[in-house]
């Protein structure tokens, strides 16, 4: 049996060892620092800073599934191959679909085809593909086996006397540490100790000694949390990521509501999956069709589990516990990073495919229909639903193919033609259809335009603005006057922006927080189309703002040396050029100054000399002394003064 459930769960997901990473795996596994090498730097970073940390503050903190990654980038040597994280994953899968069996036939008493059925059908289930198959999914499969193994575990201690009692309550403890410091919401599985024994056991010592042993490592994990978030940037949630955050308390309750709804449908017909439901895929509740059949449906489901108390305890107890696994994460108690995630379904599945299968064959029994009739519907079902997973597990190749899928299914979101009109940049460097790319992001700040700066995001706009911008680098000079005006108006809203929503998170948090590196985009963008539209001083000053809030970025210095030699002063475009090779090290700025200085500047012939890399500056060279000597002191660089000898001023 477990053989077999391993086997066809195996070739549902089979081809999702091929696929790349997509969406968040590209900051959390190749762009993630902390997982390169297996030190104690390292292990440090990863234990006191928050989950998405250096890349933003969420408020996660999530150590052992950061630890899950190290362990395949530096242990492993996975590295930037994401094979080896998907055979991870893979294991993590196959481990909970055999604890869902066994947990199953346990409460079942010992019915072992119900008990295959269930693992089944959950374990090849298409909505799990964005924790199975998208590696960073990896937290609901950890805290998914925490919770599974740690109920086990507890059945077992209540079972059982001395030491192996003992041993269960330790191997309960284990699995819940296991599980909170993998993902907040393993928190819920003391709940689901008093879950099952107000349903079946009513044995108040032996839950209470449950309960301690899950809550002292949960309480551990909470504490620890609270210490990491008091020490970084207040976690906020974007209005646009989740519109609930934003709204009043009972339109936000009820929209949580319709979630659930949602959430039941795709349970029951996975046929369109989405990676994103930002704003605005799920209006806010105002009262259409839609708001009050999904309400409906939640208020039928109740009903239906009150009902299954007394005809079906054990339907009543996985409905319920689905139900508590979600509801961490719905939104009905507190507002969380997402209005919705298929994600978010993985361990509360399982109680709503047991609750189906059980009545499912009580519906059989009662009908008179042949033994074999749960069976071959239950084989019909894991079949729809494994071509489905597998071809699902081809949306996440990459975040083209994941783009172009999302359209499909939720055309209504800003992050869905954001994310394809990015990518239609990045994969056509020669911007071949770079109408498809403004397009896109056209639609996308289209969809945020009605929204007050403060509850929007700057990234789309300046995107759209970069679009813009290329579109008109394409066009013949008389033609593209209007694309690059478009990208001044648009990069300056996304400057608003940014400017509104820090402004209004001091305000919320009585602090100034510090100016993202990311704020700099804009002016890069702004520099560049004032530029094209011969406004030069303009220009420069945008590229100068974006310098002094992003130094690190060679595209700002760039953008100043182009802005001065537009107005004829090469030699100050030299020393933007320097000043950017000083503090980003980069050889391309190094190659631009020496191509200006043998382009006319250096008068003497002497500002480049060669080298065993090839050619480079010359210090001894008057101008070459002169023009890094100013850009040292421009950006504070004493050291230099005195390597190049500057006179004091």
């Amino acid at each position: 049996m477990a053989a077999a459930l391993v086997l066809l769960t195996l070739l549902a997901f089979s081809n999702s060892f091929s696929t790349g990473f997509a969406l968040d795996n590209h900051m959390l596994l190749p762009g993630n620092t902390r997982i390169e090498s297996a030190t104690w730097a390292n292990i440090g970073l990863i234990v006191h800073h928050t989950y998405w940390w250096p890349n933003g503050e969420s408020g996660l903190y999530r150590p052992l599934t950061t630890f899950s990654y190290l362990f395949n980038y530096a242990v492993l040597g996975n590295g930037t191959h994401p094979a080896g994280y998907h055979w991870i994953n893979f294991f993590l899968h196959a481990a909970n679909v055999l604890l869902v069996f066994a947990l199953v036939f346990r409460l079942m008493n010992g019915a072992l085809p119900m008990a295959f059925i269930v693992a089944m059908v959950w374990g090849v289930h298409p909505v799990l593909t964005e924790s199975v198959t998208n590696i960073v999914g990896r937290a609901d499969l950890l805290a998914g086996f925490a919770v599974l193994s740690g109920f086990l575990w507890y059945l077992k201690s209540a079972e059982t006397a001395g030491w192996r009692r003992g041993a269960a309550l330790a191997g309960l403890a284990f699995a819940t540490a296991v599980g909170v410091f993998s993902k907040e919401s393993a928190v819920v599985l003391p709940a689901a100790i008093v879950l099952y024994e107000s349903a079946f056991g009513k044995r108040w010592r032996k839950m209470l000694a449950g309960c301690l042993a899950a809550g002292v490592p949960a309480g551990l994990m909470l504490w620890q949390r609270a210490m990491v978030l008091s020490s970084s940037m207040p976690a906020e949630y974007p209005f646009v990521d989740n519109p609930i955050a934003g709204a009043g308390f009972w339109v936000g309750r009820l929209t949580a509501i319709k979630v659930l709804a949602r959430y039941l449908w795709l349970a029951i017909w996975p046929m369109r999956l989405s990676a994103d439901y930002s704003y605005s895929q799920i209006p806010l509740v105002h009262g259409s069709p839609e708001d009050w059949v999904c309400c409906l449906g939640i208020a039928a489901a109740v009903i239906l589990t009150l009902i299954l108390w007394s005809r079906s305890r054990l339907a009543f107890f996985f409905i319920a516990l689905a139900f508590l696994n979600l509801l961490p994460a719905s939104n009905l108690l507190f507002s969380i990073g997402t209005i919705m995630a298929e994600r978010l379904l993985y361990l509360p599945l399982v109680g709503l495919v047991a609750a189906a299968v059980i009545l499912m064959a009580a519906a059989a029994e009662r009908l008179h229909l042949p033994g074999a009739a749960l069976p071959i519907c239950a084989a019909v079902i894991v079949t729809g639903f494994s071509v489905r997973t597998w071809i699902r597990n081809r949306d996440w190749m990459d975040d083209k193919t994941m783009a172009m899928a999302s359209l499909k299914t939720s055309p209504l979101s800003f992050n869905v033609h954001r994310l394809a009109a990015a990518v239609l940049l990045e994969f056509d460097p020669s911007h071949r259809d770079i109408d498809g790319a403004m397009a896109e992001a056209d639609r996308s700040v289209g969809i945020l335009a009605p929204l007050p700066d403060e509850l929007d995001l700057p990234g789309p706009w300046n995107l759209a603005a970069v679009c813009h911008r290329d579109q008109g680098d394409s066009l013949p000079p008389g033609d593209a006057r209007p694309q690059y005006e478009e990208a001044v108006r648009l990069a300056l809203r996304s400057i608003a922006v940014d400017e509104a929503s820090r402004a209004a998170y001091d305000r919320r948090h009585g602090m100034k927080s510090p100016v993202p590196a990311s704020a700099a985009d804009p002016y890069r963008t702004l520099a560049s189309a004032y530029l094209h539209l011969g406004r030069t001083p303009d220009a420069l000053a945008a590229a100068e703002k974006a310098t002094t809030i992003d130094p690190s970025n060679i595209g700002g210095y760039e953008e100043v040396a182009r802005a001065d030699l537009a107005q004829n002063r090469a030699e100050e475009a030299a020393i933007a050029l320097a000043e950017g090779m000083i503090v980003t090290g980069d050889r391309g700025l190094l190659a631009k100054l020496l191509e200006l200085y043998q382009g006319g500047l250096d008068s003497q012939g002497c500002a480049v000399k060669s080298s065993r890399h090839g050619p480079t500056l010359n210090p001894s060279c008057a101008i070459v002394q002169k023009d890094m000597c100013e850009a040292a002191r421009r950006i504070g660089r004493a050291d230099l003064r005195r390597q190049f000898a500057c006179p004091n001023r």
